[in-house]
């Protein structure tokens, strides 16, 4: 008789989630999107949540709390899924430190992942081009910004280009903050900081080879 061959159904990867909430309407969101497009990874599902008008700290942890217990009711979430939370922090200290402090806590206890930026999300897309260690206003930044990309605006896509090629340099410059914030013992969302972020941009790129 015939030998029978042994039929193995295809061994597929199961993507791992990274579900992402953010302050902003354009400038994180596009920017976190363009990334996901340009990696399209058969490993790695970035998810961007749309955009709501809650945008305090607070109401954006809740937001990705009750988002990931969707998922894990739906068995559509699993231990290495990460959660992570991007928002500014200087106007949000200063409008209620109450509310922030909340929400700091109440991501630390649920395993939120926290991307915090201050005063805002530029200071990232600078550090890209250049150290920054003052502190520094928002419309200072943006005028930095501006002679390395100029007429800048929110709604502008800028990765892959010019970001991609020079985001290694952005990540070691984000860490370079984070250990002057330490040697000065200030608060770790002092401004300037770029806390978190690194870590997410580290992560989703280096998935994409696991």
């Amino acid at each position: 008789m015939p030998r029978k061959l042994n039929r193995h159904s295809p061994s597929r990867n199961i993507a791992q989630k990274i579900l992402i909430a953010c302050e902003g309407s354009k400038t994180e969101p596009i920017y976190f999107n363009s990334i996901r497009n340009e990696l399209r990874s058969p490993t790695l599902d970035i998810i961007v949540l749309p955009h709501q008008n809650k945008t305090d700290p607070r109401s954006i942890i809740e937001r990705l709390i009750e988002e990931r217990q969707q998922r894990k009711d739906n068995q559509q979430w699993s231990k290495e899924d990460k959660a992570w939370a991007v928002f500014d922090g200087d106007e949000h200290i200063e409008k209620s430190l109450a509310n922030w402090q909340s929400a700091i806590n109440r991501a630390k206890s649920q395993k939120i992942n926290l991307a915090i930026t201050n005063p805002c999300f530029e200071l990232w897309y600078l550090i890209h081009f250049q150290d920054h260690f003052a502190q520094i206003t928002r419309d200072r930044l943006v005028n930095l910004l501006e002679m390395h990309i100029p007429d800048y605006d929110k709604s502008m896509c800028l990765y892959p280009k010019p970001l991609k090629s020079l985001t290694e340099q952005a990540i070691q410059r984000a860490e370079k903050i984070a250990k002057q914030i330490e040697r000065n013992e200030l608060s770790e969302h002092s401004n300037p900081c770029c806390s978190g972020l690194s870590k997410l941009i580290s992560s989703l790129l280096n998935l994409k080879n696991s």
